[in-house]
């Protein structure tokens, strides 16, 4: 019986990750990441005022007393919340903005990406133009390169600040806090690092610090465990302890016949 009771405890656990990957985010924040997607799609497209009557109606909806009960936090709910109105102050004056506004747009759909996605923010993959660009910046520090090195500082930023509210949801406070240092300081004194010995040295901790951020992200999915793995492991268990069950049964019954028969 210990047995018995045993086996049924390991089923149990593992049966809690099921629950806890099934678990469906409030059903409000999936409408405003399908609303976000849309929005972007839209402006991709050049349609900035079907675009924007898109993000509008999350703006309806996206009121404190109405999400209060819902699974998002407080502060999730101001990095969204910046995150549409800085979308929706560009997107009102298209003329001359494309590439302002679909950063914006592109943000905001992080955002809301991130605050829904247990696993696989959508935000990881935008890994491959932030460390390109930093990569580039590095190559022009060194051969001291005034103009391409003020381009690939400035689409490093451009990438880093797209993908910056999505890292406050995701990410630590502390680490989006050091990540935030290096990259205005960065950002203050690109004209001045320029040309000095320190420059590779500063590009390259900041190189890492965000190599750091993505890979700890990753690392994080990949120990999730697998549903298909989870369930399989458990119809194991299962289908084990009901022929641990049945074999205890079988032995039962043949063991009250030999007791009958002697008797």
């Amino acid at each position: 019986m210990k047995k018995i009771k045993c086996l049924f405890l390991i089923c149990f656990l593992f049966i809690i990750p099921i629950h806890t990957q099934a678990k469906d985010a409030d059903a409000r924040l999936l409408r405003f990441d399908q609303i976000a997607g849309q929005a972007l799609e839209l402006t991709k497209a050049g349609h900035y005022e079907n675009a924007q009557a898109q993000l509008k109606a999350v703006q309806l909806e996206l009121v404190q007393p109405q999400v209060k009960d819902s699974e998002l936090s407080v502060e999730d709910w101001t990095i969204l919340s910046t995150a549409l109105a800085e979308a929706l102050q560009v997107i009102d004056s298209p003329d001359g903005k494309e590439r302002e506004i679909l950063e914006a747009v592109t943000t905001f759909r992080l955002v809301a990406d991130a605050i829904v996605s247990r696993y696989q923010p959508l935000w990881i993959e935008m890994e491959q133009p932030v460390m390109s660009s930093l990569q580039s910046l590095k190559n022009s520090s060194v051969t001291a390169d005034s103009s391409a090195f003020h381009e690939s500082l400035n689409r490093f930023l451009a990438n880093y600040y797209i993908i910056q509210p999505s890292l406050q949801v995701d990410v630590s406070a502390n680490k989006v806090r050091l990540l935030d240092e290096q990259v205005r300081y960065m950002e203050r004194n690109g004209e001045k690092l320029l040309g000095e010995a320190t420059a590779e040295a500063e590009i390259q901790e900041l190189e890492k610090t965000m190599e750091r951020v993505f890979a700890e992200m990753k690392k994080e999915d990949a120990a999730q465990p697998s549903l298909g793995w989870v369930i399989s492991i458990t119809g194991g268990i299962i289908i084990m302890t009901l022929s641990y069950v049945g074999w205890r049964k079988y032995k039962g019954e043949k063991k009250d016949g030999s007791t009958e028969q002697n008797n």
